[in-house]
């Protein structure tokens, strides 16, 4: 039986939160919403309850779901529907997905609400981060970077779940391009400041050798 997720958390202005915890998969799955109007675009939705979603979609919003990769699905469909919602990955997700996207983007793309579609490969198929310059810029991130431990803070996925960590870790460089002083995670809670910062300072800890576009792609 699916269920729902009642609370949402607002943790920026326009920028949404909530989570659950899966005990199939033994782990948190986390979701976020980034409001736009009149566009609102759910980032790997995980099923809410219409209470929940209320405090998100308003009654003149145009909702999105945006996959982050290819095993993000979770509650999409159900939004495609029954509310409507258009679905859109990454173009090299779509061998992977167990369902059609309404549409497909690519590296640098902008999409609704304004964000900006960032291929960082390594991770997962069709791995992508969402960029908007809200609240003093926020990225989005799927499989590629976790949250989900306090006392650790920011981590790469573990190797054994990763397609090629080494390329997830050099493409991940590329968000360093960007602005932002928040994070969203699919799996674990935002960071709210100084997420760019922390990125820098997780990806140096790794001695990962200086980011080169043409290995990213």
């Amino acid at each position: 039986m699916k269920r729902f997720v009642t609370e949402v958390q607002r943790f920026a202005p326009e920028t949404f939160y909530w989570e659950q915890f899966s005990d199939e998969l033994k782990t948190t799955l986390s979701s976020a919403a980034i409001r736009e109007e009149p566009e609102v675009v759910f980032v790997d939705p995980m099923p809410l309850t219409m209470s929940a979603m209320n405090k998100i979609v308003g009654p003149a919003s145009r909702a999105f779901v945006l996959l982050t990769n290819a095993n993000h699905e979770r509650a999409a469909l159900s939004l495609r529907e029954n509310m409507r919602v258009p679905i859109w990955a990454h173009e090299a997700a779509k061998a992977d997905m167990e369902i059609d996207a309404n549409d497909y983007f690519k590296d640098g793309d902008e999409l609704p609400a304004g964000l900006v579609a960032i291929h960082v490969p390594g991770a997962t198929a069709g791995e992508t981060a969402f960029y908007t310059p809200k609240n003093g810029g926020i990225v989005a991130v799927g499989d590629a970077l976790v949250n989900l431990d306090p006392e650790k803070g920011m981590e790469f996925l573990p190797d054994k779940y990763s397609t090629d960590p080494k390329q997830s870790r050099q493409s991940l460089r590329k968000l360093l391009k960007f602005d932002f002083e928040m994070m969203t995670f699919a799996h674990g809670q935002p960071i709210v400041r100084d997420a760019k910062k922390r990125l820098e300072a997780l990806l140096e800890s790794t001695g990962s050798r200086k980011f080169k576009a043409a290995e990213a792609e």
